[in-house]
């Protein structure tokens, strides 16, 4: 295998590896040096079964499952439909809550940040994209806080967001959730600020479930977390894909954030199926 750079500060594309065969020991060690040291990596061309997805992501951990049912694959719950098209083929129109819901994605975030301990990271398979929009863009945590003005570092030490997965549905009007779902992802509090095993430090942002600061007043903290969203999602920092069939994307949720721009939703079909690594650690200023 060899790696080619995507972008000068995020990302890396992975060649000569098959995706639907299993792994040597070399190999996994490979891919998890290149994945701490790029943040996201691609693998081109790779005709994979969900199954397959499946069990090459457990390589890298153990797998989480999405709160709501409906958006996981019937046959293999590991796998998260990202998709404006239904297991019946069908567009979701845009004016129902499965159509609102997979707009969400539309808006920065990293995944998972309103468990307790949020994701490690996520893998998407593309198997139907679009032409005009959906392209997917990540942008690099730790550079947009090393580059940060001191007065600003200052201003967000030991500062907590609140994350909700209720907020983020509330942004878009869909229903509550059941009972059991919403016992499963009670809101959660993570430092704007955190620190990674290596001793850096990384912007942690989520823009999708940030529902306030901790200590300051709800105008206040949209204020803060708009000022953060704008520096760091800057095009210095960011790296943005431009789908192919069956291209496989990996990022790290730890210090990486990522959005897909719009498409027109209505009429483009775009089906992804993602799987994600859990999390092992809490996030620690």
């Amino acid at each position: 295998m060899k790696l080619k750079k995507l972008h000068p500060l995020i990302g890396a594309e992975v060649i000569g590896v098959d995706l639907r065969h299993p792994l040597g020991d070399q190999s996994v060690k490979f891919i998890r040096r290149a994945w701490k040291d790029y943040g996201v990596l691609l693998f081109r061309n790779q005709a994979i079964s969900d199954g397959e997805q499946v069990s090459f992501s457990r390589y890298f951990g153990k797998l989480e499952l999405f709160p709501q049912s409906q958006n996981r694959a019937i046959k293999i719950p590991e796998i998260f439909r990202v998709s404006n098209v239904d297991e019946d083929d069908q567009i979701r129109p845009i004016d129902t809550p499965e159509g609102r819901y997979s707009t969400l994605i539309w808006v920065w975030h990293t995944d998972s940040s309103y468990r307790a301990i949020p994701s490690k990271g996520a893998i998407l398979h593309a198997i139907e994209v679009v032409k005009q929009g959906g392209d997917t863009l990540f942008a690099n945590m730790r550079v947009a806080y090393n580059e940060l003005s001191m007065e600003l570092k200052q201003r967000i030490k030991g500062l907590k967001a609140r994350h909700n997965f209720l907020y983020s549905r509330s942004l878009q009007n869909l229903p509550p959730l059941s009972e059991e779902e919403a016992a499963m992802v009670p809101a959660v509090y993570h430092p704007l600020v955190r620190k990674h095993s290596d001793g850096g430090r990384s912007l942690y942002l989520s823009q999708t479930y940030m529902e306030s600061i901790l200590g300051l007043e709800f105008d206040q903290g949209q204020k803060l977390i708009q000022e953060l969203m704008q520096w760091a999602t800057q095009e210095r920092f960011i790296y943005r894909h431009k789908w192919k069939p069956n291209d496989v994307l990996m990022w790290d949720n730890r210090w990486t954030i990522h959005v897909v721009e719009p498409f027109d939703h209505s009429s483009l079909r775009r089906i992804m199926h993602r799987t994600t690594i859990a999390g092992t650690e809490e996030v620690l200023e």
